[in-house]
């Protein structure tokens, strides 16, 4: 493989600041045998090479002429070109260096080549209409995405934005990080939410294309709108900008998010979602009695048992003593539990027993009630 380099290149391919755990290939300085390659290894080894090269190629140059033209009170625009420097081209597609031309449309060989028709217009000039003709076509949908393309895609998912206040502010999110391009996600969590909607069974995967499954459009259009954009990344980041330059507290933020959470679950219609439920392995517990202040369940965690619904939560150590499941179905139902062994004093570090009050039904706030003495 012989090809005209230009030394003088420097290619954006070299940047050891760039260099990560999943590096590109790096070539070397080895030369191969290639004839101890098999026919379709020789192929792959020489379109990797094929490629590596382009980027010491010159660039393609060609010319361009355009216009319009008004008929009948419509604009028609076109244009036209001509190759004058193949470039990389001669590499990639075999070109010589003879102008090619490139144009959606046929050359009219009674007037010579497109671009040379194009390029003798001038402004001003009228003419005739010869001939119209009107083709039918179908439009064709995007690609479907593969794995690759669509992590590709998530970090820059602003250009999927058609809104242009939320395109700016993901874009401004980004606007330190040459990695990002305004994105959802980050590249430590992108590869596993692909592989949780794959374990869920929300897509699957057909020669290497990702295809959305039954249960995963039926779960799409289920969800209020706002969770089915990038909308939210965008406002979250510009509180979380708020919140750097001081106009805005954490507290504030963390409120008005459950508040929006709660709105947004209440949307959420799964009716027409279908399949049998199955626990997941290592989930949360949930406990039988509803929550108090929403009437949505309260899962179990190793901290809390916390409300799914609304900001109700118990937690699940009080005064170094750990809170059973059971008793915190009794504190909801009844307002009020047995008496419990264990607590321990933060002041005196001595034990006591107590029984625990529900006191806030909306926040999940419990006080200590001791039992009279005889």
């Amino acid at each position: 493989m012989h090809v005209a380099t230009e030394p003088g290149i420097k290619s954006k391919a070299f940047d050891d600041s760039k260099i990560s755990a999943h590096t590109a290939i790096i070539p070397t300085i080895n030369v191969p045998d290639i004839s101890a390659l098999s026919d379709l290894e020789a192929k792959v080894y020489q379109a990797i090479a094929r490629q590596y090269l382009v980027q010491f190629m010159r660039n393609k140059k060609y010319l361009e002429a355009t216009g319009s033209v008004d008929v009948a009170g419509e604009v028609f625009s076109y244009k036209a070109k001509t190759t004058v420097d193949p470039g990389f081209e001669t590499l990639l597609k075999g070109s010589s260096s003879e102008n090619k031309e490139e144009n959606d449309e046929s050359s009219d060989d009674e007037v010579g080549t497109a671009f040379e028709s194009v390029s003798e217009l001038k402004a001003g000039d009228s003419g005739s209409c010869r001939e119209t003709c009107v083709t039918e076509k179908k439009t064709t949908p995007p690609a479907l995405f593969t794995e690759a393309t669509l992590l590709a895609a998530l970090v820059r998912i602003a250009d999927f934005v058609s809104d242009p206040v939320i395109k700016k502010l993901l874009k401004d999110k980004d606007r330190d990080n040459e990695a990002e391009h305004g994105g959802i996600g980050t590249s430590a969590t992108r590869s596993a939410i692909i592989e949780t909607l794959k374990t869920r069974n929300f897509i699957t995967l057909d020669k290497s294309k990702i295809i959305p499954t039954e249960t995963g459009i039926a779960f799409f259009n289920a969800l209020p709108d706002i969770a089915t954009q990038p909308d939210m990344t965008a406002l979250w980041s510009e509180q979380q900008t708020l919140i750097e330059q001081g106009s805005l507290s954490v507290d504030d933020f963390i409120s008005k998010l459950m508040t929006f959470l709660t709105e947004q679950v209440s949307q959420v219609d799964v009716g027409e979602i279908k399949g049998e439920h199955k626990p997941r392995e290592g989930g949360l517990p949930r406990l039988e009695s509803p929550c108090p202040n929403c009437g949505k369940e309260i899962v179990a965690s190793a901290k809390t048992y916390a409300c799914t619904g609304c900001t109700f939560k118990v937690w699940a150590t009080i005064a170094d003593k750990k809170i059973t499941a059971s008793q915190v179905g009794t504190l909801i139902k009844k307002g009020k539990t047995v008496e419990i062994k264990g607590f321990v004093s933060k002041k005196t570090g001595k034990s006591f027993s107590a029984m625990l009050v529900l006191q806030d039904k909306t926040t999940g706030a419990v006080s200590f009630e001791f039992a009279k003495k005889k």
